[in-house]
Order: structure tokens, then sequence, then C-alpha cells
């Protein structure tokens, strides 16, 4: 759907681009891409459009990807008991989580280093 998108973007195309989805996946990707890409992305949810780039400020692009996986996406079951609200807004709150965040998949395979540091801020 996003190479789509950029496709788009890279012919030129600059009138809005519109994605008609209820996939929470699909939210956190166009709030990635929004802020990366631009153009005016927006996101269709029942009756109303949301501008893509209002759901995840600057700060927590880098994190945001890495974050929905760790709380709970398609591929995986999140925290119990834990809210991904609450989480997210803790992460906000904390620039140590966003940078260790980031900092997945910049190098593969996963560093023993990062994979200790993720765990240490799971268990906090």
């Amino acid at each position: 759907m996003f190479t789509i998108y950029s496709v788009l973007r890279s012919e030129g195309y600059i009138a809005a681009v519109i994605l008609d989805t209820e996939d929470p996946d699909n939210y956190v990707q166009a709030a990635y891409v929004a802020q990366r890409t631009s153009g005016l992305l927006c996101v269709k949810r029942k009756y109303q459009l949301i501008t893509a780039w209002c759901l995840c400020n600057e700060t927590m692009t880098a994190s945001i990807i890495p974050l929905h996986v760790l709380t709970g996406c398609d591929h995986n079951s999140g925290f119990y008991g834990a809210s991904k609200k609450l989480i997210i807004d803790r992460v906000e709150k904390s620039k140590e989580a966003q940078d260790l965040l980031a900092a997945c998949g910049t190098l593969l395979p996963v560093t023993q280093e990062v994979i200790s540091d993720l765990e240490r801020f799971v268990i906090r």
C-alpha cells in the first residue's frame, strides 16, 4: 500500500491520498510515512478523515513502529494488563525509551546489547 503511495509521490502526484482502512497496523505505518514523506496522507475512519501526520509527533516517528510491534500488532499480543495507550504515554515522556526503540532494526542481526536493553525496558 505504501509502495503505491511512494510511487505516486515520486511521479509528481501532489493531491491528497486517502487510505480507507480500519487496520491499526496501517494507521501506525501511515503516521510513520506521513512524517517522512512530503504530501498530504489521510486515513479514512468510518465517516472521518484523519491527517496522518497528526497521528504521531515528530519525536516519536523513529520509535513508533518498534513500539507498535512491542505493544501488540497483528503478529504478537502485546503486554497483558497494560494498555497500549499507557505504554505510548510513558514512551512519549522518555527520551531514553524513544532512543532504545529507534535503535531496533538499525543493525541486523540485532546485537545482544540491544536485546538486553529491550529486556530491561520491558521489565521496568
